[in-house]
C-alpha cells in the first residue's frame, strides 16, 4: 500500500517535522511505499491536488496548523473528487480541540489524531482496515458512518519520549531548508490558552548525551542555523545550562533559536 504526506507549510524555509518523526517511528515502513507532496500556503490548490492524485495512494496524512488548515482543506476536497476511495487521516495543533464538528463538516476524512502522532499513526496504518481497533488507538477520533456515531480516544502523549528515534534518522528528513528544527523537551509547566503545548505535563527529556549525539549530525550535514522548539527553555535551570555549555562548543560555528523565559532568569 501507499502513503502519501501532504506537507504544506506556510512558507519555503518552514519545514515541518512531523512526517520524519512519524516515519521514523513505523517498525514495518518498509512494507508501505512512502512518498511526500510539499508545497506552501501560496501555491496553487489545483496543482498540489493534480500532484497528489498522480501518486494514486492509498492513505494521505497531513498536519495541520493554523495558518495551513484553510489550504489542507482546500487541496484534500479536491483529491477525493479525483480518488474517492482514498483514505484521509489528519493529525496537528487544530485537533486538539473537538473534533466532532470538523469531521461532520469534512466528511471525507477517514479519522483526526488528537495530541502526539508517534505511536498512534503508526497504529492506525497497522489497523487501517479493521475499526475494531481503531478503539484502542489514544487520540483517535472518526465517525463510524454506517452507525453514525462518533468515537474520541482523548489524547495521545508519548510517555518515554526519549526513547523516540530521532526524526534525523529518517529518510524525509529535510536538510535543504536554511534551518532545521529540534525539540529535545516535550511539554510545558505553564498553562497559556493561547499556546498548543499548554498544560502539557509533565515536561519530559532527552538526555544531554542525545542531544549532542543529535547536534553532531545536524553539523556534520552542514546545518548552521538550529530552531530549538523546547517550550520555556530555562524553565529548569540546572538543564538549561548544561544545554547552553553544549551550545558553546559551536560558537562561531551554528547559532541557536531559543524561547527564553525572562522572569525565570536567574
Amino acid at each position: 500500500m501507499k502513503i502519501l504526506w501532504l506537507d504544506i507549510n506556510s512558507s519555503y524555509s518552514h519545514s515541518s517535522v512531523a512526517l520524519p518523526a512519524i516515519h521514523a517511528q513505523v517498525r514495518d515502513r518498509d512494507q508501505w511505499e512512502w512518498t511526500v507532496v510539499r508545497g506552501t500556503i501560496n501555491d496553487n490548490p489545483g496543482t498540489l491536488a493534480a500532484a497528489v492524485s498522480e501518486q494514486c495512494p492509498d492513505i494521505i496524512a497531513a498536519t495541520f496548523w493554523l495558518f495551513t488548515h484553510r489550504m489542507q482543506i482546500e487541496v484534500l476536497s479536491r483529491v477525493v473528487q479525483l480518488l474517492p476511495d482514498v483514505k484521509i487521516v489528519c493529525g496537528g495543533p487544530e485537533f486538539l480541540g473537538d473534533n466532532k464538528a470538523f469531521l461532520q463538516r469534512n466528511p471525507f476524512i477517514t479519522a483526526v489524531i488528537r495530541g502526539e502522532g508517534e505511536m498512534a499513526l503508526p497504529q492506525f496504518l497497522s489497523n487501517i482496515d479493521d475499526q475494531l481497533q481503531w478503539r484502542s488507538i489514544e487520540g483517535l477520533c472518526w465517525i463510524d458512518k454506517a452507525a453514525r456515531e462518533y468515537f474520541d480516544n482523548s489524547i495521545a502523549r508519548v510517555s518515554d519520549f526519549a526513547s523516540l528515534i530521532y526524526p534525523e534518522e529518517s529518510q524525509f528528513f529535510n536538510w535543504d531548508k536554511p534551518f532545521v528544527q529540534l525539540e529535545t523537551t516535550r511539554g510545558c509547566f505553564n498553562t497559556c490558552e493561547f499556546c498548543v503545548s499548554g498544560g502539557e505535563k509533565p515536561v519530559r527529556y532527552q538526555s544531554i548525551e542525545q542531544v549532542r549525539e543529535r547536534l553532531s549530525n545536524i553539523y556534520q550535514h552542514g546545518i548552521r542555523d538550529v530552531r530549538v522548539l523546547d517550550r520555556t527553555f530555562n524553565y529548569d535551570i540546572t538543564r538549561a545550562c548544561e544545554m547552553l555549555d553544549l551550545f558553546a562548543q559551536y560558537d562561531g560555528k551554528m547559532r541557536f533559536h531559543l524561547e527564553i523565559h525572562p522572569s525565570l532568569l536567574s
